[in-house]
């Protein structure tokens, strides 16, 4: 079993993309929430690649 601990941050984002799309993050069903997740980790991932790319 894996084990994710999330930062703030990242539950942040999460939860803003859930709002986006018309969710709320304590009634969402699994699906949006692993959507959401995984939109936020590449978005994530694709900013710090900016980041390091713009140094």
């Amino acid at each position: 079993m894996n084990i994710i601990i999330k930062t703030d941050e990242q539950k942040r984002r999460e939860n803003r993309i859930l709002r986006d799309f018309g969710y709320d993050h304590k009634t969402a069903n699994k699906e949006a929430k692993e959507y959401a997740e995984t939109t936020a980790r590449i978005t994530t991932e694709f900013i710090k690649k900016m980041e390091r790319d713009a140094r």
